[in-house]
């Protein structure tokens, strides 16, 4: 079972087995959570530098720090398809069925960051407790089922309000049966800016056969959630 560590919003459906789908994988032996070397942090600062080295606007200035360790190989992806700003993937590399040396790499865990806006509510007596739901309600009615669109037994574990750096933000947990990967856990994030309603989402999936996800506190070692609650605005 999946445990809150923060202030649970809602629960949408109760915890109940999913299936397991069938397992690249095969016999890897790979767990993220029994890494005992030192992570090196790479700050990825999103600005108006960066719009003069690549072309790609940012409206709103950001910065990221993202993990790298010698056992996972990550791959930074700049204005992906599909209308995200920035995608970093992680993954193993195993032995090719081949005999030989060559090597495959595994899918570990990705995450996408969206811009999104955000209004801050006016007139109400609690723009910020307010501004919470309408996060939490965005992730729920429109980010969740697209993200889990064409996979199999998804369901949302819980809706948290969640603390990343100094600002608030929401996020929903979720978990769903990947047919080419096996089970996996969806991580949502809005990560609210606190001075305007533009700001960003994240979208990161998470193949629980190599990253065993239990509760809140292995939740936060995976490199998504590393990723995301990184996140910062300039």
């Amino acid at each position: 079972m999946f445990h809150p560590f923060l202030r649970v919003l809602a629960i949408s459906v109760l915890l109940t087995g999913a299936a397991v789908a069938q397992n690249s994988e095969g016999n890897i032996s790979f767990n993220l959570f029994e890494f005992e070397g030192v992570y090196v942090q790479t700050i990825f600062n999103f600005d108006e530098g960066y719009t003069e080295k690549t072309g790609v606007a940012v409206a709103t200035p950001f910065a990221l720090s993202v993990p790298k360790r010698n056992d996972v190989k990550r791959i930074a992806d700049g204005k992906p398809d599909g209308g995200a700003f920035v995608k970093f993937t992680f993954a193993i590399e195993a032995e090719a069925d081949t005999g030989g040396d060559n090597q495959d790499l595994v899918f570990l865990e990705n995450i996408q960051i969206i811009p999104a806006n955000i209004p801050m509510p006016v007139d109400v007596d609690d723009p910020s407790s307010a501004r919470v739901k309408m996060a939490a309600a965005l992730l729920r009615n429109n980010v969740f089922p697209q993200a889990v669109q064409g996979f199999q037994n998804a369901e949302i574990l819980a809706i948290e309000e969640y603390e990343f750096k100094d600002y608030k933000g929401v996020h929903l947990i979720a978990r769903y049966a990947d047919p080419s990967i096996g089970p996996m856990m969806l991580r949502l994030t809005a990560n609210l800016n606190p001075k305007q309603s533009a700001g960003y989402i994240t979208i990161a999936n998470i193949n629980l056969t190599l990253a065993p996800v239990s509760g809140g506190e292995t939740l936060l070692q995976t490199l998504s959630a590393q990723v995301a609650n990184s996140l910062i605005y300039k």
